[in-house]
């Protein structure tokens, strides 16, 4: 969970970047998602973490994770 990892590394949170093929398919061709996908939710979630870096007091997002039929089925929390 998001709360084990803070846990874990003792430092504070700058962001939850979502995955995204997105962010793949901008990395391949050597281009920063932030540029070539600027309104995809992994773009956003960069850049606010930039924000954050440079101390700007901005809420932390969680991005909404689908859970599968397993895990609905088993009572399986997503992260």
């Amino acid at each position: 969970s998001i709360d084990d990892v803070l846990e874990i590394l003792s430092t504070p949170l700058l962001g939850i970047i979502p995955e995204s093929q997105d962010v793949l398919r901008a990395s391949n061709l050597g281009s920063p998602v932030t540029l070539s996908e600027p309104l995809n939710g992994a773009a956003k979630a960069y850049l606010e973490a930039a924000r954050r870096l440079e101390g700007e007091d901005l809420p932390v997002v969680v991005p909404f994770e689908r859970k599968g039929f397993l895990d609905r089925l088993l009572g399986r929390r997503a992260a």
